[in-house]
Parts: C-alpha cells; structure tokens; sequence
C-alpha cells in the first residue's frame, strides 16, 4: 500500500521564467475553458430541448469527441511555446470533472478564470521533473532550473525512499509562486489501542476558544487566537482604499496587493497554530475524540457566524487525521448525531430538553454538576474508547521457544480446524 505526501516549497523565479510561466497558466486555462465550451456547444445541439431517455443521451454523450491537442494547437499558436504535458494534465482535468458531475459527486464544471484557478501541473515522466534539495533548486519542462526558498529539511521527507510524482506550480493573489512537490511512499498501518486513559483525549467544539478539551483546558490556554477578528480593522481599512480607487489603474492594483498580503498573512498565521497544536495533540496522546460538524449550517442557526469561519475547524480536524499515521495515533470521529453535550458522562442519562443557552446542568439520575463543553469533551473522550475497544483485536499471540512447543501448538491449531470442519 502506497500513499501520496506533498512538499510546498516557495519560488524565486527570473523575469524570463515568471513569463514563461504565466503563458503557461493562461495556456492551461485556454485549453479547460476551450474544451468545456466545445462540451456546451454539443449540448445545446444534440440534447437540449430533445426529448430523450437517459440511456439515449448516454449514447449521444459517448459520440462526443473532444478537440485534440493538435486541433488546438493550429487554432491557437502560441501554445507550442509551452509544456504540452501541463497541457495534456489540463485536458485530462477537464474530463475528470464531467466524469464527477455525471456520477452526482460534484457540481457542473465552471470554466476557469485568473482569480480562481491560477496553476498547472507538471508529470515526472524520463525524469523532466527534478528536485534538488541540497543545491535549492526544482527542474521543469521549458522553464529550467527553479531557485526555491532555503529552508530545513522537513523530519517526514527521505528522499532516497521517495519517489518523485509530480510538481504543481501556482499562483496567489500576492503574485508569489509556489511548487507543490508530490511524492509517493509506502503506507505505514496504525495501532487502533492506547496503554491508558491518560493516552485518550476528547476535544468538542468551541466558536469562542476553538475547542474545550475533556481535561477542562481549552484553544486559548494553548495559543489559540481569532486571527481575522484581530484583523478586523486593518481588513476593512483595505478594502475601502481598493474599492475608492479606479478601476483598472495602478493605484488600485496596489490596493489589491496590500489587501491580499493582509489575507495571506492571516491565513498563514491560523495554519501555523494548526500545526503547532495539532502536533502537540498527537505527540501525547494516542487517540483523539472529536465531532463530526457541518459548519455551514451551523452558522446559519447563530449570530456569531465569524468565529465559526476563523476556526477551521474542519481543516483542524484534517490535520490531525493526515498526521496520525505518522505518530502513530488515530483520530476518532463521533457520529453527527451523537448527542455529546445531552449525555451526562457519568451515568449515562439524556437531557432531552437541553437547549444552547444552558452552559450548565445537573443530571437528575445521578445529581453530577456538568459544564456542557467538558461534558461533551468527555463524552467523544469516551467515545472513542469504545469504537478503539471494539476495533482492537482480542486474539493473543504464542511465542514459541522450542520444537516441542511448536508441535503442540500445531496439533491443537490442527485439532480446532478438524472440529470446526465437522
């Protein structure tokens, strides 16, 4: 079993190479928006106001032919100037998202503009893709060697065990590019146990502190800060200075730069906190409780709908699972509906009637004095227990010293299996 783990590395491209690579960009979004409008256009002729069964616009849909690469390329020129592998990887995103829209797993593909799909990818294929740590520098099609930010060797990355994939390159709105490096390695299995109590933790959701954790400590005692309501001034002050200047000028060109290094910075800041404490987590305990949410609907039924987004609670929660393999922890999810702040973690007891304003209560089985966060933290605590419990495997192993004892040990394993064939 093999899994996919990537390195984001920050380049310093030349003036000649940063031109090559925005042809590269424009190249790609002209191949996905070209072919999605071809896809329309068969559409709008062959089956729209037609009325056909579905297994008969399944065969009208398998009629269709795309454009080829060659088609496109005398059509439009400038595309020989760049990689037609990035190309190729543009065309083949473009049918793998049709294929999602008709099997019902994602919407109807869009086509792509310079604000929200800025990158490209590039395939190792005969080693045209390198990757140089010790001199700093990434090889790609038609633009050469790349200089990358200098910055240690990660503690995960060996790359003589690694095996280099494919090398995104992008673009963000601060107009700084960046290369994700993809790498394919072996899949290391996870021990689904803990020694003791102390190894398991639960951690429930908190608007406010991130998250209150079943020892009664929250987000905020571990660092935790809401990085866009601190910013909260500074953001609208920029965004005012872009929206008063004049569109298509200079000056609001810089507006849009300042305002994005702003996002950036936020974004970066509430990243870099979640993989602090996610970190810390997986290094001191061995299983993590936590809720499945859907924050969206969440911040429909509330007022305090920011905190809700400066969380990333969802993204939280994915770190956490992408490095569990490596400490060799797992992180249980409790089902959405499992009711985390109406049980009393002592007794069992539901508090059927238990509505968001009640920050306390008391049980009216066993008389417990509860704080609705840390009685739910306790409760995924305990979840886990039980869903790590029922996944661990009973069996014990023998360890066998002498000839003897193997012998023994084979009769009876033979006498089982003549027993239960009978």
């Amino acid at each position: 079993m093999t899994k996919n783990i990537a390195l984001k590395v920050r380049l310093y491209p030349t003036s000649e190479q940063i031109i090559l690579i925005n042809k590269t960009l424009g190249c790609c979004r002209q191949i996905y928006n070209t072919m999605l409008a071809s896809r329309l256009k068969f559409y709008d002729e062959n089956i729209k106001d037609k009325e056909l069964s579905k297994s008969e616009k399944s065969e009208l849909y398998k009629s269709y032919k795309s454009p080829t690469e060659k088609e496109l390329k005398t059509k439009f020129g400038y595309l020989k100037e760049v990689s037609s592998v990035a190309l190729q990887q543009s065309r083949r995103d473009q049918e793998t998202a049709f294929a999602k829209f008709f099997k019902g797993l994602s919407k109807f593909p869009k086509s792509h503009s310079k604000k929200q799909k800025n990158s490209y990818r590039e395939i190792n294929v005969n080693d045209n893709c390198r990757f140089d740590w010790n001199h700093r520098r990434i090889k790609l099609p038609k633009i050469g060697e790349i200089k990358f930010k200098n910055r240690s060797l990660p503690k995960w990355l060996n790359l003589k065990e690694y095996k280099l994939c494919n090398i995104t390159v992008s673009k963000n709105p601060c107009n700084q590019y960046y290369a994700s490096i993809l790498f394919e390695v072996e899949k290391v299995e996870v021990r689904k146990h803990f020694d003791n109590e102390n190894q398991v933790i639960g951690l429930d959701f908190s608007p406010a502190e991130m998250y209150v954790d079943s020892l009664g400590s929250n987000g905020i005692a571990n660092g935790y800060k809401p990085q866009k309501q601190n910013h909260l001034k500074q953001l609208k002050k920029l965004e005012r200075r872009y929206a008063s200047t004049k569109k298509d000028s200079r000056n609001r060109e810089k507006a849009r730069i300042k305002l994005a290094r702003l996002e950036k910075h936020i974004a970066d800041s509430r990243k870099d906190w979640i993989e602090k404490e996610t970190l810390r987590l997986l290094r001191n305990y061995q299983a993590i409780g936590v809720e499945d949410l859907t924050i969206k609907g969440l911040m429909r039924a509330c007022k305090n709908a920011r905190n809700y987004v400066d969380t990333s609670w969802s993204g939280f929660v994915q770190r956490m699972i992408d490095k569990s393999e490596r400490f060799n922890s797992q992180v249980v999810k409790a089902d959405r509906f499992f009711a985390s702040s109406k049980l009393c973690s002592v007794c069992g007891w539901k508090f059927k009637n238990l509505t968001l304003n009640i920050r306390k209560w008391t049980c009216s089985e066993c008389g417990t004095n509860h704080i609705r966060d840390v009685n739910a933290a306790i409760n995924l605590k305990n979840n886990a227990k039980n869903v790590l419990l029922e996944e661990q495997d009973i069996k014990s192993v023998e360890f066998v010293e002498s000839e003897a004892d193997c012998q023994l040990v084979l009769a009876g394993a033979f006498d089982e299996t003549e027993r239960d064939a009978s």
